[in-house]
């Protein structure tokens, strides 16, 4: 009874932390998604070259797009002939930190800690997209068969009326699940292992960041949600070497990308991916590790600064995110689920769609659909993996198949 009371103020300390972080991490990548539409970002990466590697990059950071989301992405990017290299970078650097994970990061590890996580995000993607190059630019037009463009136009005005949507369903919606299960998961850790067990069972660093580094890579976690996980960690004592290796390896790879990664880009991309991800990886947080030896572990995990913020102001961003989570779940399991679920009219289509794995992906494979003339009233159903919408003609079909296929996707059946 005494851990379950311990774990359940864990989770209310970790929710009262992040969460006003969190919200403000949301109205940046917001902002973000206004001003950078996704056919800017085709534009800018849709190009074989080194530069578009470095482009990719920068253009990955900040975006706030899960692991399993900047999947479809990044398989649109290749077919509108992004190289190989570039779509790698932008696979790695998406997933691995954004505006949201960033300010969590800040929350619970400190500043230094969170521009050290950018920073190791920057040279994990530029190494892996540059030796992707250097290896298969030979087997370059060897790769996916490229479809036309299909990205909606979206307006500057049509982007700021989805604004609030695009928060609540698209980021929140990408992140739900692993967020919720990454709080439980760190207060269990919080709660259950006793202070000081990593440095008693895992002494050496370096067999620490092999530990990380195994469990990192086949997981499924988001960057928001690594966060928690890794900052738990941490305060049980295992070095923050070893925490960076799974806040690198957990968001940034995992079995769905893996497998997406050898059939849409090749085997040898593929090596290349892993390797540089858990070579660098390595490398990055055995630096960290000796950072932190050479000038104090607290100057660079700072804790001391939670007590910036008022009390009112985390209780109140911690009730707001949770009014979130409870609206979405609400909204996405009953109420779209009935509206889904009734009969369909002459005019109405369903095709179904695999690939979609998150709210991220649902809401590429709307605006693709939207993106066809003569189509209204689009309704994704990410549980049921298909869409329904009206067409005013039926060759719109076809068409609609099309621009589903170049944002990233497989069309079933429909």
């Amino acid at each position: 009874m005494e851990v379950f009371g311990q774990f359940v103020k864990e989770i209310v300390f970790f929710v009262n932390e992040v969460s006003i972080y969190l919200l403000f991490g949301f109205l940046v990548a917001g902002i973000l998604h206004v001003i950078f539409p996704d056919s800017m970002i085709k534009k800018h990466l849709g190009k074989d070259s080194f530069g578009s590697v470095i482009k990719a990059t920068l253009f990955g950071i900040p975006l706030p797009i899960c692991s399993c989301g900047v999947v479809p992405v990044a398989a649109s990017l290749k077919s509108s002939g992004a190289s190989k290299g570039a779509s790698i970078s932008f696979l790695i650097s998406t997933p691995q930190v954004g505006a949201d994970s960033f300010l969590i990061t800040y929350s619970l590890l400190g500043w230094v800690f969170g521009l050290f996580r950018i920073g190791a995000s920057l040279v994990t993607a530029m190494i892996a997209g540059i030796m992707v190059n250097l290896v298969t630019r030979k087997d370059e037009k060897d790769g996916m068969v490229m479809f036309p463009m299909a990205s909606p136009q979206e307006t500057m005005s049509s982007r700021l009326k989805s604004f609030f949507r695009y928060l609540e369903y698209e980021l929140l919606g990408s992140i739900a699940n692993t967020l919720v299960i990454g709080i439980l998961v760190a207060g269990l850790i919080s709660a259950a292992i006793p202070d000081g067990f990593f440095e008693s069972y895992l002494d050496y660093p370096f067999l620490s960041m092999i530990v990380m580094l195994i469990a990192g890579i086949p997981m499924y976690v988001c960057a928001s949600a690594s966060t928690p996980i890794a900052a738990s960690l941490i305060m049980k004592g295992m070095s923050p070497g070893a925490a960076l290796v799974f806040l690198l390896t957990g968001p940034a790879t995992n079995a769905i990308t893996i497998a997406t990664v050898v059939r849409t880009l090749g085997k040898k991309s593929a090596v290349i991916y892993l390797a540089s991800i858990s070579l660098v990886s390595l490398l990055l947080g055995y630096g960290l590790n000796v950072i932190t030896l050479q000038y104090g572990f607290k100057n660079i995990i700072m804790l001391d600064h939670h007590g910036m913020l008022p009390e009112w102001l985390k209780t109140g961003g911690s009730l707001l995110l949770i009014g979130m989570l409870l609206w979405y779940y609400i909204s996405t399991k009953f109420v779209n689920k009935i509206r889904m679920g009734g009969h369909m009219t002459n005019h109405q289509f369903k095709i179904k769609i695999d690939g979609m794995t998150c709210m991220h992906c649902a809401g590429s494979v709307k605006k693709a659909v939207e993106s066809i003339k003569g189509t209204k009233d689009v309704m994704v159903s990410l549980e049921d993996k298909n869409v329904i919408f009206d067409a005013d003609n039926p060759k719109k079909i076809e068409d609609v198949k099309v621009a589903i296929t170049a944002a990233g996707f497989l069309v079933v059946a429909g």
